[in-house]
């Protein structure tokens, strides 16, 4: 009579090898997602500091600051995670009354294909959120909202 040994055969482990793989593969995209969407709130928070400031700026000034740097408003032109550049125009003209903040994913970040540009136009009073895959932020409202998180 032969007697069976607790454990597992090979065979066993390779199923739960094959299981295990499966549903990794099936779990990754939707972490990647996640950690692109995480990351874009950086870039988020970044361009509501910089409308921020072009506001503060305004209060003392007759008009909007047309750059990030020195001579604008002395803020750097990355989200601190390098993930974004970040950049700011305004009209020209001495009653300047619109300006637009811009951030663009890159490296790991550039996956963020539906989300790669982020713009924020202000006009007159008006804040207009645009974002798109592409310089042409050509998102639908749906896209758009998601993309803000909205």
């Amino acid at each position: 009579m032969l007697r069976r040994t607790a454990g597992f055969t090979t065979i066993e482990l390779m199923i739960g090898l094959v299981v295990l793989a499966i549903l990794a593969a099936l779990a990754l995209p939707s972490y990647q997602q996640h950690l692109r969407r995480l990351r874009r709130s950086e870039a988020l928070t970044a361009v509501a500091l910089i409308q921020q400031a072009q506001e503060r700026r305004r209060a003392e000034q007759p008009t909007y600051a047309g750059s990030l740097g020195s001579g604008g408003l002395g803020m750097a032109s990355t989200a601190p995670s390098g993930l974004y550049t970040l950049a700011t125009a305004s009209t020209t003209g001495s009653e300047a009354s619109s300006y637009s903040v811009s951030a663009t994913a890159q490296g790991a970040q550039g996956a963020d294909l539906p989300c790669t540009h982020l713009r924020v136009d202000v006009s007159a009073g008006t804040i207009t959120y645009r974002s798109g895959g592409s310089s042409l932020l050509d998102n639908d409202a749906a896209a758009n909202r998601r993309c803000w998180n909205q």
